[in-house]
């Protein structure tokens, strides 16, 4: 009766898994940055034979590996998963014990290709590698699978996946420094610390969010959603789209009464700190009163939300809306309530129907009638 509440029950539940996937994606996607080439070591910037076909300039040929076979268990960053970060692994293994004369490249490529569970027989013959895996649980299940690694791709993707590693790492959100830039931000907009070259705060025009300590002269509009406008109008996501706050102060555009914001004489410029801060603290009011449409969390959550809100109210409202039932009554106790009372007693036989009469009877009928009338 509920085949089809159900199937549209998965379906939605399927979309929703898909979604989170897809948000999860773009969330790792957007937490790596690539390091400056000033800051990696030189056997990276110089990896010869080992290095990566890549030009700089699309996507590297190691992410998408990485991506679908490292990720679950490894991150760019310090951070622990199931398995150690990957952060700063050229400097590790290079400062650790050497092996055999071999570059960081070629040992991180062998100890893919062989590493396997086991016993104590199993240890990688790379001092390294075998301190790593004794202070992790051993070369037990942790690496057994490579994400497939060994058997499905060759030694060139492999070396593409390692230069990935080692060029990339991953964005850290260290949430009290977060704090505050949002708390500085506040005092900023509010007017309870000044800015450095004398521009006025916000709230002497605006009203910013919902707080009562944001409520400003109200000579124009509520500004809770800066950040979103700063985002639509910035490219520099490594400074929370700072340049997006920038250009709403004092770019081309910019209204005639943010006059005081820009580089002119009378008028006072932020700072390059003083604009992060004001960004990240509208950030945080985007979060808080709901105008952060661009978060890439949202059809996640409504879709969550979808799915939720079918599984409280199934079965009553989605097989009406959904599943079209046909009804077969059967005679029994409750026979009256589908019949209108008209019941079958178990033990009566329903009264013979008269046979239907052929042609030639019913002539021959006819025929005798007529003798009939003739002999009166």
């Amino acid at each position: 009766m509920r085949v089809r509440s159900l199937r549209w029950l998965t379906l939605l539940a399927c979309a929703a898994v898909a979604f989170g996937a897809l948000g999860y994606t773009v969330a790792q996607a957007q937490a790596v940055e690539k390091i400056p080439d000033a800051e990696l070591p030189a056997g990276v910037k110089d990896a010869g034979e080992f290095a990566a076909q890549w030009d700089g300039a699309a996507d590297h040929p190691g992410k998408k590996l990485f991506d679908s076979a490292c990720s679950a268990c490894h991150s760019l960053g310090a951070d622990y998963k199931v398995g150690p970060g990957f952060a700063g692994l050229f400097d590790r293994v290079s400062k650790g014990p050497a092996h055999e004369g071999k570059a960081v490249q070629q040992r991180l490529l062998e100890f893919i290709k062989t590493v396997e569970p086991g016993g104590a027989d199993k240890y990688s013959a790379d001092p390294y590698f075998k301190a790593a895996q004794e202070a992790n649980g051993g070369p037990g299940v942790q690496m057994s699978a490579r994400g497939g690694l060994a058997a499905a791709v060759t030694d060139r993707q492999i070396l593409d996946l390692i230069d990935y590693i080692l060029r990339f790492r991953g964005v850290d959100f260290v949430e009290a420094d977060y704090l505050k830039q949002v708390e500085l931000g506040r005092e900023l907009v509010s007017g309870s610390r000044g800015f450095e070259y004398g521009a006025p705060s916000c709230t002497g025009c605006h009203t910013a969010g919902a707080q009562t300590g944001l409520r400003g002269a109200n000579l124009a509009g509520n500004i809770a959603d800066t950040y979103v406008l700063a985002r639509r109008l910035g490219k520099d996501e490594k400074r929370n789209y700072a340049d997006g706050l920038f250009e709403m102060l004092s770019g081309a555009g910019a209204p005639a009464a943010h006059y005081y914001y820009k580089d002119v004489e009378g008028g006072g410029p932020l700072t390059e700190a003083e604009l992060l801060a004001v960004t990240t603290f509208f950030e945080q009011q985007a979060r808080e009163v709901g105008t952060e449409r661009d978060s890439n969390y949202l059809p996640i959550f409504a879709l969550l939300a979808a799915a939720l809100l079918i599984l409280l109210l199934e079965p009553s409202v989605l097989n009406v809306l959904f599943v079209k039932e046909e009804h077969e009554y059967v005679d029994g106790p409750y026979a009256e309530e589908h019949h209108g009372g008209h019941e079958h007693k178990a033990d009566e036989k329903p009264a013979e129907q008269p046979k239907a009469e052929t042609s030639a009877e019913a002539s021959a009928k006819a025929d005798e009638k007529t003798e009939e009338k003739k002999d009166d």
